[in-house]
Protein backbone atom coordinates (compact mmCIF):
# COMPACT_ATOMS: atom_id res chain seq x y z
CA UNK A 1 0.00 0.00 0.00
CA UNK A 2 1.42 3.58 -0.90
CA UNK A 3 2.75 5.64 1.91
CA UNK A 4 1.90 9.33 1.18
CA UNK A 5 3.74 12.13 2.59
CA UNK A 6 1.75 14.36 5.23
CA UNK A 7 1.87 17.14 3.25
CA UNK A 8 0.19 15.24 0.29
CA UNK A 9 2.60 16.17 -2.36
CA UNK A 10 3.85 12.36 -3.07
CA UNK A 11 4.07 8.77 -2.07
CA UNK A 12 6.24 5.61 -1.62
CA UNK A 13 5.02 2.09 -2.82
CA UNK A 14 6.25 -0.72 -4.13
CA UNK A 15 7.77 -2.33 -7.19
CA UNK A 16 8.91 -6.00 -6.90
CA UNK A 17 11.54 -6.41 -4.65
CA UNK A 18 12.39 -2.45 -4.42
CA UNK A 19 10.63 0.62 -3.70
CA UNK A 20 9.89 3.90 -5.41
CA UNK A 21 8.88 7.13 -4.19
CA UNK A 22 7.58 9.81 -6.28
CA UNK A 23 7.20 13.39 -5.14
CA UNK A 24 6.27 16.88 -6.59
CA UNK A 25 8.31 19.53 -5.71
CA UNK A 26 7.81 23.29 -7.29
CA UNK A 27 5.21 21.34 -10.02
CA UNK A 28 8.34 18.78 -10.57
CA UNK A 29 7.76 15.25 -10.51
CA UNK A 30 10.47 13.11 -8.83
CA UNK A 31 11.24 9.29 -8.44
CA UNK A 32 13.86 7.29 -7.02
CA UNK A 33 13.87 3.63 -6.25
CA UNK A 34 15.53 1.75 -3.96
CA UNK A 35 15.70 -2.01 -1.76
CA UNK A 36 13.79 0.10 1.01
CA UNK A 37 11.27 2.51 1.74
CA UNK A 38 13.33 4.31 3.78
CA UNK A 39 16.69 4.77 1.11
CA UNK A 40 13.43 5.33 -1.95
CA UNK A 41 12.49 8.77 0.35
CA UNK A 42 16.23 9.53 1.30
CA UNK A 43 17.08 9.62 -2.53
CA UNK A 44 14.34 10.94 -3.95
CA UNK A 45 14.31 14.52 -1.54
CA UNK A 46 18.62 14.32 -2.33
CA UNK A 47 17.21 14.36 -5.98
CA UNK A 48 14.93 17.03 -5.04
CA UNK A 49 17.20 19.20 -3.39
CA UNK A 50 19.63 18.95 -6.17
CA UNK A 51 17.39 19.87 -9.17
CA UNK A 52 18.97 22.57 -10.82
CA UNK A 53 18.84 26.37 -10.10
CA UNK A 54 17.30 26.97 -13.59
CA UNK A 55 14.07 25.74 -12.31
CA UNK A 56 13.77 28.38 -9.81
CA UNK A 57 13.68 31.00 -13.36
CA UNK A 58 10.57 33.19 -13.68
CA UNK A 59 8.01 31.71 -16.00
CA UNK A 60 8.66 34.56 -18.51
CA UNK A 61 12.54 33.70 -18.49
CA UNK A 62 11.49 30.01 -19.27
CA UNK A 63 8.88 30.93 -22.27
CA UNK A 64 12.19 32.07 -23.57
CA UNK A 65 13.82 28.76 -23.45
CA UNK A 66 14.39 26.69 -26.36
CA UNK A 67 12.80 23.51 -27.14
CA UNK A 68 16.27 21.62 -27.02
CA UNK A 69 17.39 22.93 -23.33
CA UNK A 70 13.93 22.55 -21.63
CA UNK A 71 13.87 18.58 -23.27
CA UNK A 72 17.49 17.84 -22.34
CA UNK A 73 16.55 19.02 -18.67
CA UNK A 74 13.32 17.71 -18.74
CA UNK A 75 14.74 14.38 -19.82
CA UNK A 76 17.86 14.08 -17.24
CA UNK A 77 16.23 15.55 -13.97
CA UNK A 78 12.81 14.36 -14.04
CA UNK A 79 11.81 11.47 -17.32
CA UNK A 80 14.41 9.48 -16.87
CA UNK A 81 13.60 7.77 -13.48
CA UNK A 82 9.49 8.08 -15.04
CA UNK A 83 10.67 5.27 -18.43
CA UNK A 84 13.15 2.16 -18.63
CA UNK A 85 16.53 2.82 -19.43
CA UNK A 86 16.55 1.48 -23.42
CA UNK A 87 13.27 4.12 -23.78
CA UNK A 88 15.48 6.98 -21.83
CA UNK A 89 18.43 6.48 -24.37
CA UNK A 90 16.00 6.05 -27.37
CA UNK A 91 14.21 9.44 -26.28
CA UNK A 92 17.94 11.00 -26.22
CA UNK A 93 18.85 9.67 -29.50
CA UNK A 94 15.63 11.56 -30.72
CA UNK A 95 16.47 14.50 -29.22
CA UNK A 96 20.01 14.38 -30.85
CA UNK A 97 19.51 13.67 -34.11
CA UNK A 98 16.28 14.62 -35.38
CA UNK A 99 14.45 16.56 -32.74
CA UNK A 100 17.70 19.54 -32.20
CA UNK A 101 18.34 19.88 -35.86
CA UNK A 102 15.11 20.37 -37.34
CA UNK A 103 12.85 22.43 -34.33
CA UNK A 104 15.29 22.54 -31.56
CA UNK A 105 16.17 26.40 -32.18
CA UNK A 106 12.72 27.59 -31.47
CA UNK A 107 11.35 28.90 -27.98
CA UNK A 108 8.58 26.90 -26.00
CA UNK A 109 6.03 29.70 -26.67
CA UNK A 110 6.49 29.69 -30.24
CA UNK A 111 5.80 26.25 -31.32
CA UNK A 112 2.55 25.69 -33.19
CA UNK A 113 0.64 22.19 -34.39
CA UNK A 114 1.96 22.98 -37.72
CA UNK A 115 5.99 23.38 -36.69
CA UNK A 116 5.55 19.71 -35.17
CA UNK A 117 3.68 18.37 -38.56
CA UNK A 118 6.14 20.02 -40.65
CA UNK A 119 9.16 18.49 -38.12
CA UNK A 120 7.72 14.58 -38.59
CA UNK A 121 6.66 15.06 -42.52
CA UNK A 122 10.90 16.25 -42.74
CA UNK A 123 11.48 12.95 -40.68
CA UNK A 124 9.06 10.93 -43.41
CA UNK A 125 11.17 12.65 -46.11
CA UNK A 126 14.26 11.32 -44.74
CA UNK A 127 13.15 7.99 -44.85
CA UNK A 128 12.30 7.56 -41.25
CA UNK A 129 10.10 4.83 -40.07
CA UNK A 130 6.25 5.60 -38.84
CA UNK A 131 7.62 4.09 -35.91
CA UNK A 132 10.66 6.53 -35.62
CA UNK A 133 7.74 9.22 -35.72
CA UNK A 134 5.43 8.12 -33.57
CA UNK A 135 8.42 8.13 -30.62
CA UNK A 136 9.47 11.24 -31.96
CA UNK A 137 5.81 12.43 -31.51
CA UNK A 138 5.10 11.17 -27.76
CA UNK A 139 8.86 12.27 -27.20
CA UNK A 140 7.25 16.14 -28.12
CA UNK A 141 4.09 15.04 -26.61
CA UNK A 142 5.41 14.61 -22.86
CA UNK A 143 7.88 17.13 -22.76
CA UNK A 144 5.88 19.84 -23.85
CA UNK A 145 3.10 18.44 -21.47
CA UNK A 146 5.23 18.90 -18.69
CA UNK A 147 5.54 22.35 -19.92
CA UNK A 148 2.14 22.81 -19.72
CA UNK A 149 1.53 21.60 -16.70
CA UNK A 150 4.32 23.84 -15.14
CA UNK A 151 2.59 26.97 -16.86
CA UNK A 152 5.40 27.26 -19.25
CA UNK A 153 3.14 26.94 -22.26
CA UNK A 154 -0.90 27.91 -22.54
CA UNK A 155 -1.64 25.06 -24.59
CA UNK A 156 0.37 21.57 -25.73
CA UNK A 157 0.98 21.62 -29.71
CA UNK A 158 1.42 18.55 -30.19
CA UNK A 159 -2.34 17.47 -29.19
CA UNK A 160 -3.67 19.00 -32.35
CA UNK A 161 -0.65 16.61 -34.49
CA UNK A 162 -2.25 13.37 -35.75
CA UNK A 163 0.05 10.26 -34.90
CA UNK A 164 1.40 9.14 -37.71
CA UNK A 165 0.40 6.11 -39.33
CA UNK A 166 2.62 2.71 -39.47
CA UNK A 167 2.18 1.13 -42.96
CA UNK A 168 5.03 -0.98 -42.44
CA UNK A 169 4.58 -4.90 -43.42
CA UNK A 170 2.47 -6.69 -40.83
CA UNK A 171 4.43 -9.59 -38.58
CA UNK A 172 3.74 -12.98 -39.31
CA UNK A 173 2.78 -15.10 -36.24
CA UNK A 174 4.15 -19.13 -35.90
CA UNK A 175 1.35 -21.00 -36.92
CA UNK A 176 0.23 -23.43 -34.20
CA UNK A 177 1.73 -26.69 -36.48
CA UNK A 178 4.94 -24.93 -36.00
CA UNK A 179 4.61 -23.98 -32.35
CA UNK A 180 3.78 -28.09 -31.99
CA UNK A 181 7.24 -29.04 -34.22
CA UNK A 182 9.12 -26.25 -31.66
CA UNK A 183 8.45 -27.46 -28.38
CA UNK A 184 7.76 -31.15 -29.61
CA UNK A 185 11.39 -30.73 -30.37
CA UNK A 186 12.90 -29.33 -27.22
CA UNK A 187 10.69 -31.03 -24.76
CA UNK A 188 13.03 -31.99 -21.79
CA UNK A 189 15.81 -29.81 -22.65
CA UNK A 190 17.03 -26.32 -21.23
CA UNK A 191 15.41 -24.49 -24.05
CA UNK A 192 12.35 -26.20 -23.86
CA UNK A 193 11.05 -23.55 -20.96
CA UNK A 194 12.14 -20.61 -22.60
CA UNK A 195 9.78 -21.63 -25.71
CA UNK A 196 6.48 -22.12 -23.32
CA UNK A 197 7.58 -18.46 -21.23
CA UNK A 198 7.66 -16.61 -24.91
CA UNK A 199 4.95 -19.03 -27.61
CA UNK A 200 2.70 -19.77 -24.80
CA UNK A 201 2.51 -17.19 -22.03
CA UNK A 202 3.54 -14.40 -23.67
CA UNK A 203 5.93 -12.32 -22.17
CA UNK A 204 8.36 -9.97 -23.75
CA UNK A 205 11.98 -11.01 -23.53
CA UNK A 206 13.00 -8.55 -20.52
CA UNK A 207 10.36 -9.73 -18.57
CA UNK A 208 11.24 -13.59 -18.92
CA UNK A 209 15.19 -12.86 -18.21
CA UNK A 210 14.17 -11.19 -15.11
CA UNK A 211 11.70 -14.34 -13.82
CA UNK A 212 12.60 -15.68 -10.71
CA UNK A 213 11.52 -18.78 -9.18
CA UNK A 214 9.74 -17.28 -6.39
CA UNK A 215 7.34 -15.44 -9.36
CA UNK A 216 6.24 -18.85 -9.94
CA UNK A 217 3.16 -20.18 -8.46
CA UNK A 218 3.43 -23.75 -9.60
CA UNK A 219 0.29 -25.06 -7.22
CA UNK A 220 -1.94 -22.24 -8.34
CA UNK A 221 -0.73 -22.47 -11.98
CA UNK A 222 0.49 -18.89 -12.51
CA UNK A 223 3.49 -16.61 -12.98
CA UNK A 224 3.42 -13.27 -11.34
CA UNK A 225 5.61 -10.62 -13.42
CA UNK A 226 6.79 -8.22 -11.58
CA UNK A 227 10.07 -6.62 -12.84
CA UNK A 228 11.70 -7.04 -16.12
CA UNK A 229 16.14 -7.55 -16.56
CA UNK A 230 17.65 -4.75 -18.56
CA UNK A 231 21.04 -3.77 -19.67
CA UNK A 232 21.86 -0.50 -18.28
CA UNK A 233 25.66 1.20 -18.62
CA UNK A 234 27.36 -2.03 -18.85
CA UNK A 235 25.54 -4.22 -16.80
CA UNK A 236 22.34 -6.44 -16.13
CA UNK A 237 19.82 -4.93 -13.67
CA UNK A 238 16.75 -5.40 -12.56
CA UNK A 239 14.12 -2.60 -13.96
CA UNK A 240 10.43 -1.69 -13.71
CA UNK A 241 7.79 -2.88 -16.05
CA UNK A 242 6.80 -1.11 -19.25
CA UNK A 243 2.99 0.31 -17.88
CA UNK A 244 1.63 -0.04 -14.60
CA UNK A 245 -0.79 -3.15 -16.03
CA UNK A 246 2.60 -4.73 -17.10
CA UNK A 247 2.69 -6.01 -13.52
CA UNK A 248 -0.03 -9.17 -13.53
CA UNK A 249 -0.60 -12.68 -13.01
CA UNK A 250 -0.21 -15.08 -16.01
CA UNK A 251 -2.16 -18.43 -16.03
CA UNK A 252 0.00 -21.11 -17.24
CA UNK A 253 -0.98 -24.77 -18.65
CA UNK A 254 0.02 -27.79 -17.12
CA UNK A 255 2.94 -28.51 -20.19
CA UNK A 256 4.06 -25.13 -18.65
CA UNK A 257 4.35 -26.45 -15.32
CA UNK A 258 5.81 -29.51 -16.36
CA UNK A 259 8.54 -27.92 -18.43
CA UNK A 260 9.38 -25.39 -15.85
CA UNK A 261 9.72 -28.54 -13.08
CA UNK A 262 12.33 -29.86 -15.53
CA UNK A 263 14.64 -26.89 -16.38
CA UNK A 264 14.18 -26.82 -12.03
CA UNK A 265 15.89 -30.19 -11.99
CA UNK A 266 18.56 -29.91 -14.92
CA UNK A 267 22.19 -29.86 -13.95
CA UNK A 268 23.19 -26.02 -14.29
CA UNK A 269 26.84 -27.36 -13.78
CA UNK A 270 29.71 -25.55 -11.74
CA UNK A 271 31.01 -22.57 -12.07
CA UNK A 272 34.90 -22.19 -11.55
CA UNK A 273 34.50 -17.82 -11.60
CA UNK A 274 34.78 -16.15 -9.05
CA UNK A 275 31.58 -15.19 -6.48
CA UNK A 276 29.45 -12.06 -7.69
CA UNK A 277 26.44 -10.20 -6.84
CA UNK A 278 24.51 -13.17 -9.07
CA UNK A 279 25.89 -16.30 -7.28
CA UNK A 280 23.02 -16.45 -5.27
CA UNK A 281 20.52 -15.89 -7.54
CA UNK A 282 16.88 -17.06 -7.61
CA UNK A 283 17.02 -16.42 -11.86
CA UNK A 284 14.62 -18.56 -14.08
CA UNK A 285 16.96 -18.48 -16.87
CA UNK A 286 21.15 -18.10 -15.67
CA UNK A 287 24.13 -19.22 -16.72
CA UNK A 288 26.08 -21.08 -14.29
CA UNK A 289 27.07 -18.43 -12.18
CA UNK A 290 24.03 -16.81 -11.48
CA UNK A 291 24.58 -14.28 -13.60
CA UNK A 292 21.21 -12.75 -15.88
CA UNK A 293 21.44 -15.06 -19.10
CA UNK A 294 22.57 -12.98 -21.85
CA UNK A 295 19.98 -11.12 -24.40
CA UNK A 296 21.75 -11.32 -27.25
CA UNK A 297 22.60 -15.34 -26.96
CA UNK A 298 18.72 -15.89 -26.42
CA UNK A 299 17.98 -14.52 -29.27
CA UNK A 300 20.36 -16.55 -30.72
CA UNK A 301 19.30 -19.91 -29.35
CA UNK A 302 15.80 -18.43 -30.69
CA UNK A 303 16.94 -18.52 -34.25
CA UNK A 304 19.29 -22.02 -34.22
CA UNK A 305 15.40 -23.18 -32.71
CA UNK A 306 13.90 -22.04 -35.79
CA UNK A 307 16.08 -23.27 -38.05
CA UNK A 308 16.38 -26.42 -36.78
CA UNK A 309 12.62 -26.82 -36.73
CA UNK A 310 12.65 -25.70 -40.32
CA UNK A 311 10.45 -22.19 -39.86
CA UNK A 312 11.61 -18.98 -41.22
CA UNK A 313 13.44 -16.28 -39.43
CA UNK A 314 11.30 -14.65 -37.01
CA UNK A 315 12.01 -11.87 -34.27
CA UNK A 316 11.62 -13.03 -30.59
CA UNK A 317 9.02 -10.70 -30.02
CA UNK A 318 7.19 -12.56 -32.60
CA UNK A 319 6.80 -15.09 -30.00
CA UNK A 320 4.59 -12.74 -28.38
CA UNK A 321 2.70 -11.73 -31.42
CA UNK A 322 2.15 -15.99 -31.13
CA UNK A 323 0.75 -16.11 -27.94
CA UNK A 324 -1.88 -13.20 -28.75
CA UNK A 325 -2.60 -14.78 -31.73
CA UNK A 326 -3.13 -18.50 -30.39
CA UNK A 327 -5.69 -17.29 -27.82
CA UNK A 328 -7.79 -15.55 -29.64
CA UNK A 329 -8.23 -18.32 -32.38
CA UNK A 330 -9.18 -19.92 -29.25
CA UNK A 331 -11.57 -17.72 -28.69
CA UNK A 332 -10.29 -16.10 -25.68
CA UNK A 333 -11.62 -12.61 -25.54
CA UNK A 334 -9.65 -9.42 -26.31
CA UNK A 335 -9.56 -8.17 -22.50
CA UNK A 336 -7.93 -11.26 -21.15
CA UNK A 337 -5.57 -11.46 -23.72
CA UNK A 338 -4.52 -7.56 -23.23
CA UNK A 339 -4.27 -8.25 -19.24
CA UNK A 340 -2.05 -11.30 -20.21
CA UNK A 341 0.45 -9.56 -22.38
CA UNK A 342 0.33 -6.64 -19.64
CA UNK A 343 -0.75 -4.52 -22.61
CA UNK A 344 -1.61 -0.64 -21.14
CA UNK A 345 -4.98 -1.01 -23.09
CA UNK A 346 -7.19 -3.73 -25.24
CA UNK A 347 -7.13 -1.45 -28.10
CA UNK A 348 -3.26 -1.99 -28.50
CA UNK A 349 -3.68 -5.73 -28.41
CA UNK A 350 -6.80 -6.10 -31.21
CA UNK A 351 -4.27 -3.58 -33.12
CA UNK A 352 -1.26 -5.20 -33.30
CA UNK A 353 -1.33 -8.62 -32.08
CA UNK A 354 -4.65 -10.57 -33.50
CA UNK A 355 -5.01 -9.38 -37.08
CA UNK A 356 -3.75 -12.87 -38.51
CA UNK A 357 -6.29 -15.35 -36.80
CA UNK A 358 -7.51 -17.30 -38.95
CA UNK A 359 -10.08 -19.47 -36.90
CA UNK A 360 -12.15 -16.83 -35.57
CA UNK A 361 -12.93 -15.49 -39.32
CA UNK A 362 -13.74 -18.98 -40.48
CA UNK A 363 -15.77 -19.95 -37.66
CA UNK A 364 -17.60 -16.49 -38.44
CA UNK A 365 -17.80 -17.82 -42.17
CA UNK A 366 -19.21 -20.82 -40.97
CA UNK A 367 -22.28 -19.49 -38.91
CA UNK A 368 -23.33 -17.10 -41.70
CA UNK A 369 -23.36 -20.43 -44.26
CA UNK A 370 -25.04 -22.15 -41.60
CA UNK A 371 -27.67 -19.16 -40.92
CA UNK A 372 -28.65 -18.76 -44.92
CA UNK A 373 -29.28 -22.52 -45.20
Amino acid sequence: MASRNSNGSGYTYKVGNSYRTRIKVKGHIVTASAKTAKDSKRIAKERAQNLPVTRLASKSEYRRLKLTDFLMEWLETEHKFEVAHSTHLRYLSLLKHHVNPLIGHYYLEQLTPKIVTNFLLEMRSAGLSARSMQQARVLLSIGLRAAEDQGLISDNPVRKVRNPQNRETQITPLTIDEVRRLLATYKGTYLSARLHISLICGLRQGEALGLEWSDIDFERGFIHVRKQMQYVNGKYVFADLKTARSRRLVAITTETIDALRVHRDLPQGISQAPLTDWSNSDLVFRKSDGSPYNATTDYQEWQKALKLCGISRRRLHDARHTAATLMYSQGVGIETISRTLGHSSSAITSRLYVHTAEEPLKEAALRIQKLLS
